[in-house]
């Protein structure tokens, strides 16, 4: 067996259209529905520049949150913790980009704090948090 590379991240969220614009509206993520749900199902799924759905939703009933994520979990035979914030166990999750100047603009007229770590010759990186609190990483080479 061999991994080749990273095939998406699921996000548990209480706050889904707030997540859904700002993938779109900050990196320039497009969400569509994802291919097994019905033609009216909410678009679950975002997509990045060369087409992978990268990121996956489950959208949680904010007014009930441990009872809609309680049916959610059935396909993990029952398994999983309530939490619907931050990164958990994981530190970030890191995106290769494009166009370091355009996203920082989105980002600042967004006002979305970022930091930036710039390695002269090699890469630049920005740090930023989703909107439910999810470390991002996006690399420039």
């Amino acid at each position: 067996m061999v991994v080749r590379r990273l095939e998406h991240y699921n996000i548990r969220t209480t706050k889904f259209a707030e997540t859904v614009k700002f993938y779109d509206d900050a990196l320039g993520m497009k969400a569509r529905r994802a291919p097994m749900l019905p033609e009216d199902g909410p678009a679950t799924w975002i997509y990045d520049d060369s087409g992978v759905a990268a990121i996956h939703l489950t959208p949680v009933d904010p007014a009930d949150p441990l009872g809609s994520y309680a049916k959610m979990t059935q396909y993990r035979g029952g398994e999983g913790d309530a939490a619907f914030e931050g990164s958990g166990a994981i530190d970030h999750v890191a995106f290769e980009c494009e166009g370091i100047e355009e996203i920082k603009a989105r980002l600042t007229a967004m006002n979305v704090k970022f930091v930036e770590n710039v390695f002269p010759g090699f890469l630049s990186q920005l740090f930023l948090k989703d909107p439910n609190g999810v470390m991002l990483e996006l690399n420039f080479r």
